[in-house]
């Protein structure tokens, strides 16, 4: 179980990050707390990657299947972080 939820924790945030975000410009939709939201959102979420990184970071590579994990966990959560990138930025530049 401890695996499942390395591999797919950045997957998890950022499914989070996008359905808070269009909770967020449904009921906002283009006011300044949407965008107030938009970033707290955003940095929770990119905290929250990080958080999930260190502790990735922190598994021990003493077999093959271990060093597995752990590279797709932490390429999970790089891809999870640009995708988060992605989506929160528009909002805040426009």
């Amino acid at each position: 179980m401890r695996t499942w939820a390395l591999l797919l924790g950045g997957l998890v945030i950022w499914a989070v990050h996008f359905f808070t975000l269009y909770i967020v410009a449904s009921v906002f939709l283009t006011t300044p707390l949407a965008r107030i939201l938009t970033l707290l959102i955003t940095l929770a979420c990119f905290g929250a990657i990080g958080l999930l990184a260190l502790h990735v970071r922190r598994i021990d590579t003493d077999t093959g299947m271990d060093r597995w994990v752990r590279t797709i966990a932490l390429l999970g959560l790089g891809v999870s972080g640009v995708a988060i990138l992605w989506q929160g930025l528009p909002a805040l530049l426009v």
